[in-house]
């Protein structure tokens, strides 16, 4: 490997930006109490832009600045020694839907009810899924009504509209064509964003962009498809984006299923190879981060932005038994990469745990303007100045809906919950009123893989964590009664959409 780690390093001395754009570091980093601080004047405040970036499915040990050693994020890492950077920041869902949605309303998915393709779906021509109800108010609900211009460019997929997820935005642009989804045949492409950007600098605006990479199946394109991996490497997956695109004639499902059949799981080379791959997507999902933050910088706005770059979920490399994400809420699934760059603030690595339910109701403080009152999540601007508050964190993979045929309303049929505390995980698997526990101290076991559910020594923090668990279900089940959403039926096309991410078998 040690060829490997040579080509690799030469690659990092190019720019993380794509050529003609600014240069790696994305500004010089602010100071305390310069203009535009959190302390200052709440209606200069009120004038940033706010900018959210999803890159959907990217770990947070992915990074340099979370502790990768090779260089796939440069441009991530320039913009982190600028930011505050949350170390332990935890997705509500180990799925895009309702994790997507959690932080755009910070409710938790129990509550609002907007779900991936759910259970026994898989072979149904059209799934049944449930838009956000009218009653629940998103941040672009928020932060169109205090003056700011809304827009939204996603890659489709589970982010789409029909969901929800259009709300509030004047703009949402999901058109396939939108240069966003960077994970089938064409490119990440920013144009569409670089020219809305261009058109509103002069006014504050919300700006939410979204995108796959580096969701699997990995292809990253030159060189990023072969910077990471063994150049010894015999196996059968395939690595070159352009192969697996020229085969897929129109059946990119079936050749989804051609990647993975390529695999051998119990190969820990291929485990290996297939891990590299992704880093290779995640250097590509960096590139694209670059050339957003150089849109926001050729435009003059980028200094009086407030901007949040995060995930959605993780991804699994076989550390509990599975590839890519499935629902489970294990640490590779939930850890996630969280920065926010507030103008005018130093930078700062938070340990504090915090969850991206915390997103919302910390940017409507930040900007001066007032969120819903049921939002379950809290604001992160008292850890922004090194304030700390030990609390306990949750995640809900919803599996499957019960429907009341007469009533239509719904309630849980199958679920995995997870709460952890500094120290403690708890998974909760919940089918059929049956429930079965796992517990992990992560103080000696960090990767989660000794269940001490059933150790004698562990009953007192099981106890804890399930008391903790069920108050917050119970606050759940009270808030999830407003926000009964209606059922939809998806697109053909929406449809397709979710087979080539692999949702829909």
């Amino acid at each position: 490997m040690k060829r490997v780690r040579a080509w690799v390093l030469a690659l990092a001395c190019a720019a993380c930006a794509p050529e003609g754009s600014a240069p790696d570091s994305p500004g010089t980093p602010s100071t305390p109490g310069s203009p535009g601080s959190p302390g200052t004047k709440r209606a200069e405040r009120g004038r940033w832009n706010v900018v959210v970036i999803s890159i959907d499915t990217l770990r947070a040990d992915a990074l340099g600045a979370y502790g990768q050693e090779l260089p796939t994020s440069p441009c991530f890492d320039a913009l982190a020694r600028e930011s505050i950077l949350f170390e332990r920041a935890l997705s509500q869902a180990g799925v895009t839907a309702p994790s997507h949605m959690s932080l755009m309303t910070s409710l938790y998915p129990t509550v609002h009810r907007v779900a991936n393709v759910e259970a026994g779906a898989q072979s149904a021509e059209r799934a049944r899924r449930v838009r956000l109800s009218d009653h629940a108010r998103t941040l672009a609900d928020v932060l169109g009504a205090s003056g700011r211009r809304t827009a939204a460019f996603v890659g489709r997929g589970n982010v789409i509209g029909e969901l929800g997820f259009d709300r509030g935005f004047e703009l949402f642009d999901q058109d396939r064509a939108n240069g966003m989804n960077g994970n089938r045949e064409e490119l990440f492409d920013a144009t569409r964003v670089e020219r809305w950007i261009g058109e509103h600098a002069h006014e504050p605006f919300f700006l939410f962009v979204h995108t796959y990479i580096p969701h699997g199946p990995y292809l990253p394109p030159p060189p990023w498809d072969r910077a990471f991996v063994d150049p010894e490497y015999r196996g059968t997956i395939p690595s070159n984006r352009a192969a697996f695109y020229a085969g897929v004639g129109g059946d990119y499902a079936r050749e989804w299923r051609s990647y993975w059949s390529h695999v051998r799981r119990d190969d820990p080379a291929d485990v290996e190879h297939l891990r590299r791959l992704y880093w290779g997507e995640t250097r590509h999902a960096d590139d694209a981060l670059a050339r957003l933050l150089a849109a926001l910088r050729a435009a003059g706005v980028y200094e009086r932005t407030l901007l949040v770059v995060l995930s959605d979920h993780g991804e699994e490399f076989q550390e509990h038994g599975a590839f890519e994400h499935d629902g489970d809420l294990y640490e590779e699934h939930v850890r996630v990469p969280l920065v926010l760059r507030v103008p005018g603030h130093a930078a700062r690595r938070v340990a504090t745990p915090v969850g991206l339910i915390d997103v919302m109701p910390t940017v409507c403080e930040l900007v001066g303007v007032a969120g819903p009152k049921e939002m379950q999540g809290g604001s992160l601007v008292p850890l922004l100045d090194g304030g700390a508050e030990a609390r306990a964190t949750f995640g809900e993979t919803v599996l499957a809906w019960r429907v009341d045929p007469a009533s239509g309303s719904r309630s849980i049929l199958a679920s995995v919950q997870s709460v952890r505390t500094d120290s403690w995980t708890l998974i909760a698997r919940k089918s059929a009123g049956n429930t079965i526990e796992e517990l992990y101290d992560r103080r000696s076991d960090p990767g989660e893989q000794r269940d001490l559910a059933r150790a004698p020594e562990s009953a007192a923090a099981l106890g804890k964590l399930r008391a903790a668990l069920a108050a917050h279900d119970a606050r759940c089940a009270e808030l999830a009664r407003r926000f009964e959403g209606s059922e939809i039926e998806l697109s053909e096309q929406a449809n397709e959409d979710l087979r080539a991410l692999g949702y829909v078998k």
